[in-house]
């Protein structure tokens, strides 16, 4: 199942990345991209939440996620065991 959410998350980050000339279009600007990037911050935004959803879902599909955050989370919630 970890397979098919990575594929799909890559996919979708990857059209995202290609496509946010019309995704910007669609959406409208995003008031704290420009704010922060400058003009032009929602291409910008746009192209970090692809790359850091590619990454993200890569990581997912290997197995790397949980390894990263497992001990965090466990000691999170090691009271609740």
């Amino acid at each position: 199942m970890n397979i098919a959410f990575g594929i799909i998350g890559m996919i979708l980050s990857f059209l995202l990345i290609i496509y946010r000339v019309p995704v910007k279009h669609f959406i409208g600007e995003i008031g704290w991209a420009e704010r922060y990037f400058g003009p032009g911050g929602t291409f910008t935004a746009l192209l970090f939440i692809g790359v850091f959803g590619f990454i993200l879902s890569l990581m997912i599909m290997t197995g790397t996620l949980g390894v990263l955050l497992g001990g965090f989370v466990d000691t999170l919630f090691s009271s609740a065991k």
